[in-house]
């Protein structure tokens, strides 16, 4: 039995998984998750491809190892299915950053102003409530195809994130109006502390996630989100790497990529970043979750087609 399971009194990671599945349940972690609750998993990805993972799959239970706009994301994908997840607290300052009542006035006020309704483009990170009032969802990984099918002439507003979307009107050359939101885990990296580990690893590449502030963006090598950061690193060999997100994205990295070297990229404080909203899931509540199949994760019925057009459109692009 392994250290942690033991010290927990709970079972092996792979035998909560063998459980879950004898009772036709599936579990989903995010790569932000900790190692336990990775290993638990039936998949393990980012959250719109295990939404996309638990609709292929025709799954009735799903336990979401993620935080709350997550599971919502795979309700809406599969609106049949049981959602829950090990803690119903587990949220994110990203999506709490716009709110869907503040979204409809702004998008208002901005009609007024230009004359036209701008086509609203959310990154996944937000509510339903936000994806019902959206034109059409976005990834980090997608971003740039979203952005690029929308005519020049068309004014954009892009919701939640800052940092996601100042990367894409530079990269991209274009004006969006932009949503002053950002996530509080990719907020803390400083820009002096990474050249500081740079000088330190000479030759080392940096990749950091574009919902980065700009200064450290400016200082990185590649700008990826984390399944663009995974095909990197799996197509390299013998490389090191400072890891510019949520810290616990190193341990996918090391299980499938394990002939690089990977080190995370400090905050101000020099401390590995880690989300305190995934934080809250533990192999505890996991355990509890699996067998109470809840807390259960609804979203109202007002925003469930909404959002899923907003979805879908996406995934008519990509």
């Amino acid at each position: 039995m392994s250290e942690q399971a033991a010290l927990l009194n709970l079972p092996e990671p792979a035998e909560m998984r063998d459980w879950a599945t004898e009772n036709g349940i599936l579990i989903l972690a995010h790569s932000y998750q900790d190692g336990f609750l990775q290993e638990a998993a039936h998949f393990v990805g980012d959250s719109l491809e295990l939404a996309r993972q638990a609709a292929a799959a025709d799954a009735k239970a799903i336990c979401f190892c993620g935080v709350h706009f997550m599971a919502e994301t795979a309700k809406i994908l599969s609106p049949e299915a049981e959602v829950f997840i090990p803690d119903m607290a587990a949220g994110c300052s990203l999506a709490d950053s716009c709110k869907a009542e503040d979204l409809i006035a702004y998008q208002e006020h901005l009609t007024t102003k230009l004359g036209k309704r701008p086509v609203t483009i959310a990154y996944v990170n937000c509510t339903a409530a936000v994806k019902a009032a959206c034109d059409i969802i976005c990834t980090s990984g997608n971003a740039r195809q979203v952005v690029e099918s929308i005519p020049g002439d068309q004014p954009i507003l892009f919701v939640p994130d800052r940092h996601l979307g100042g990367w894409l009107n530079e990269t991209l050359g274009r004006d969006m109006i932009l949503w002053n939101g950002a996530c509080e885990v990719h907020e803390l990296f400083s820009v002096e502390t990474l050249r500081e580990q740079k000088a330190a690893h000479p030759g080392a590449i940096v990749i950091s996630h574009p919902e980065c502030p700009k200064p450290v963006r400016d200082e990185s090598d590649h700008i990826l989100g984390t399944a663009g950061m995974l095909k990197l690193v799996k197509a390299s060999a013998g490389e090191t790497f400072i890891i510019g997100t949520e810290a616990n994205m190193i341990y996918r990295f090391e299980k499938e990529a394990p002939q690089n070297t990977y080190l995370p990229a400090p905050g101000a404080s020099c401390a590995c970043n880690l989300c305190p909203h995934m934080q809250r899931n533990t192999p505890e509540k996991l355990w509890a979750a699996l067998h109470n199949r809840g807390p259960q994760v609804e979203v109202a019925p007002e925003h469930m087609d909404a959002a899923r057009r907003s979805l879908e459109r996406m995934l008519a692009i990509i």
